[in-house]
């Protein structure tokens, strides 16, 4: 059993002191290749701490690569070379002493992770196992997607998006940025489209590369300005209206409104709506698509499972009007779906079974608790005299403001040395408004709740000091 001497009043959190000491361990040749390290629930009682700070100890050390997570089976240390006469520095806690490398990374507040190590893997499995032997799965099918997986996914949107439509008029594909590239090919790599300033950066660059010009409608009041779009020159509007990204923000139903009426006083306007991660909304009821109030068949619906169970899944889908649908297969029907038959068959099961409702539910409270951690610390270590946080009822992160002293770029230069990554809101904007204040993206989602506590209270320490 690994004994390490802990010290509780030091400045170092317990889990960097447990992270240095195999860490060095490693490195000096003393724990080698393949040893098996204790178990995270074994190491905690030994050490009389809790499961998380080992848990978090171990994850640190499986991000640089020095052990090795192997499923059902436990940690095992990786091949290191040169472990002889290496000159070890350990980092520093995050109060940010000089001996720190740059590179570590301690609190991560990365906006777009995701946690999965809840996800119901066997369960997975399962379906996986089931669907191997169904050959079917092995031969080409619907370059739509599976008219399975079409139908499931008709259904799930009904009833939890309000979404209106049938199999017919959704296409399949390989995530967002896939679709969107099928959608310049619908519209004949041509034209101008209006984007939510700020905005999703990605879907900017594909539509850009895809032929499109690119026309940015500053948001009013945080939300898009549909006054604007109306003397814009474009048929063609990108929106995130039920979480606006990044920003946070719901479009008003008398905006939406407008939006509908925008898109109905000329043949050949559609709105593409983006509903990037409407499953985790942590107030009130669920906001209905936008798509669910279009009677004219007007919005093009696009939804993907990277928020919900993981970017590395590649799935996504969208709604097409019915009009659009036709022009589909008439233009974009030799396309093959990029997505493996398999991958399709087992997504089926998993709705269809209510094992995905059922994943959703339980990550929509564990994303909860760890919303209302980060808010929690926010409010006891950051003063409200130069802090406001704000997009904090949905989603899977929160935007931070600063009013204080300090610049970006001492900000940021702050957070690198003390192991902190953050996200700068600067960078979603085509043009930052004029009075624009630091702002950050902090994302909770792929972190536990000590990292959450800890890393806010290193910012308050370390970094906004």
């Amino acid at each position: 059993m690994i004994t390490i001497s802990l010290k509780p009043d030091m400045k170092n959190p317990m889990y960097i002191q447990i992270y240095e000491y195999i860490k060095e361990e490693i490195l000096r040749g003393n724990l080698a290749c393949p040893q098996k390290l204790p178990s995270s629930r074994s190491l905690a009682a030994h050490l009389q701490v809790s499961r998380s700070t080992v848990d978090t100890a171990y994850g640190q050390l499986v991000a640089e690569g020095y052990i090795e997570a192997r499923e059902k089976r436990g940690y095992f240390v990786n091949p290191i070379t040169h472990t002889q006469n290496f000159r070890v520095t350990p980092p520093a806690a995050p109060a940010g002493s000089a001996d720190r490398t740059a590179e570590t990374v301690l609190y991560d507040f990365n906006p777009d992770a995701v946690d999965i190590s809840h996800f119901p893997y066997s369960v997975w499995k399962s379906i996986g196992k089931n669907q191997l032997d169904n050959p079917k799965n092995f031969v080409s099918g619907s370059h739509y997607g599976n008219r399975e997986l079409r139908q499931a996914i008709s259904d799930y949107l009904h009833g939890s998006r309000g979404v209106n439509c049938s199999p017919e008029h959704i296409v399949v594909g390989a995530g967002l940025a896939h679709l969107l590239q099928m959608l310049c090919v619908l519209f004949e790599h041509k034209g101008a489209i209006a984007m939510e300033d700020p905005g999703y950066r990605s879907a900017r660059q594909v539509l850009h590369s895809g032929g499109f010009t690119i026309l940015d409608i500053p948001l009013r009041e945080g939300a898009f300005d549909t006054e604007a779009l109306k003397s814009a020159p474009t048929d063609i509007c990108y929106v995130t209206p039920s979480h606006q990204f990044p920003l946070g923000s719901v479009l008003s139903i008398s905006r939406r409104q407008q939006l509908l009426s925008w898109a109905d006083e000329a043949p050949g306007r559609y709105i593409i709506e983006d509903d990037h991660d409407s499953e985790f909304r942590y107030q009130g009821l669920p906001i209905p698509a936008l798509q669910s109030l279009d009677y004219r068949r007007r919005v093009i619906y696009i939804g993907t499972f990277s928020k919900a169970i993981s970017p590395a899944v590649r799935m996504g889908y969208m709604v097409l009007p019915e009009t659009l649908a036709e022009a589909y297969r008439e233009r974009c029907s030799f396309y093959p779906c990029p997505v493996p038959r398999l991958s399709q068959a087992i997504m089926t099961d998993f709705i269809r079974q209510g094992f995905f409702e059922k994943h959703l539910n339980r990550m929509r409270k564990l994303y909860k608790g760890r919303h209302d951690r980060m808010v929690e610390a926010i409010c006891r270590y950051l003063p409200e005299k130069y802090f406001d946080i704000s997009g904090d009822n949905a989603g899977l992160y929160l935007i931070l403001r600063y009013r204080g002293p300090l610049d970006e770029k001492t900000i940021e230069e702050r957070a690198k040395k003390n192991g902190v990554r953050l996200r700068s809101l600067r960078g979603y904007y085509a043009q930052p408004p004029a009075g624009y204040s630091p702002s950050y993206l902090l994302g909770f989602a792929g972190m536990e709740d000590e990292a959450i506590t800890e890393g806010i209270r290193c910012l308050a320490e370390r970094v906004f000091r």
